[in-house]
């Protein structure tokens, strides 16, 4: 092999490495857990920055037993609610002791996780246990590994090439014959 198609591989196997490595880490998980407490009359919430196709899942339970519930909003909804209009979510789990809960975003918005008493529990304490995590995906990775993987396309394009056209050698030199002296006369 030509050292100039050995160091093209090269080349195009470190391209092809990096491009594989930024589609394995497109998507991350983040999660978390928190016990918290609904104090009577208040709901206790959350809020998430998601972009479309992002998903936020939550499993959660009451320590002692008693109903609470868990809403889905979205900014808009969550400034209706506070402007005391009426109350709006995209998706719950009403009334329950444990549940969970996912959600996959449709835009980029922030989503607020809404915990609230269950019913006719709103003037009692209620000590809630969340584990909640979301999964992003992260878009400049993704076309950063694209972007990589048409330079290693076109890098071992370029090997295959200069594998194909050999050696170019120089032309013969021409025979020297030594001049022929003839003798005076």
């Amino acid at each position: 092999m030509d050292p100039r198609t050995g160091r093209i591989l090269v080349g195009a196997f470190l391209l092809l490495g990096f491009s594989i490595y930024q589609f394995v880490t497109y998507t991350s998980t983040t999660s978390f857990q928190s016990t918290f407490s609904l104090q009577p009359g208040l709901a206790y919430q959350l809020h998430y920055p998601l972009n479309p196709s992002d998903s936020l899942s939550v499993t959660f339970q009451e320590n002692s037993g008693m109903l609470v519930s868990l809403y889905v909003l979205t900014s808009a909804q969550f400034a209706s609610y506070q402007a005391k209009n009426p109350f709006n979510y995209l998706s719950s789990v009403t009334n329950v002791a444990s549940g969970s809960l996912s959600y996959t975003a449709n835009i980029q918005d922030t989503y607020t996780l809404f915990f609230d008493h269950g019913a006719g529990l709103a003037n009692a304490t209620e000590t809630v246990y969340a584990l909640r995590s979301y999964t992003t995906h992260t878009s400049y990775r993704l076309y950063f590994g694209i972007l990589l993987l048409g330079a290693a396309a076109v890098d071992f394009y370029y090997a295959y090439r200069s594998s194909k056209r050999g050696t170019i050698s120089a032309p013969p030199a021409p025979a020297m014959t030594p001049p022929s002296f003839s003798p005076p006369s």
